[in-house]
């Protein structure tokens, strides 16, 4: 019994570019030369074009990637500026978790959403 040969994915794509490849050049080889000279010249072209924006993007993402490393590196906060907790945030989360509040209880009385105080809450006991 042979082993099942498996194409790797390389290999699938330069038998899927052969194809096309194939494909286009007998589409063209049907029209007059001149013309298909053209028309092949046109499709090289915008191949490459194709290629050169794809890398263009590529190291435009990478040097966006290094950008924002060095800047986190060196401290820098990403997003929108925290507000200032409530004055009375630490009594409401003194409250909650003695269980004299409910969650939203707190929440409603520090003028935030449940979610926006359980993070705060978790933000401040973490950071002490």
């Amino acid at each position: 019994m042979q082993p099942i040969a498996i194409k790797s994915e390389d290999e699938m794509l330069h038998e899927q570019v052969r194809r096309l490849a194939q494909e286009v050049l007998s589409e063209i080889s049907e029209l007059e030369p001149s013309r298909s000279k053209e028309i092949l010249g046109a499709f090289v072209s915008e191949l490459f074009l194709s290629v050169a924006e794809q890398e263009r993007r590529q190291m435009r993402r990478e040097r966006q990637a290094e950008g924002i490393a060095a800047a986190k590196a060196r401290g820098v906060r990403f997003g929108a500026r925290r507000k200032p907790l409530p004055d009375n945030f630490e009594e409401c989360r003194q409250a909650w978790r003695g269980g004299q509040m409910s969650l939203r209880q707190a929440a409603g009385a520090c003028g935030m959403s449940h979610a926006t105080f359980r993070d705060a809450v978790t933000r401040v006991e973490n950071a002490g």
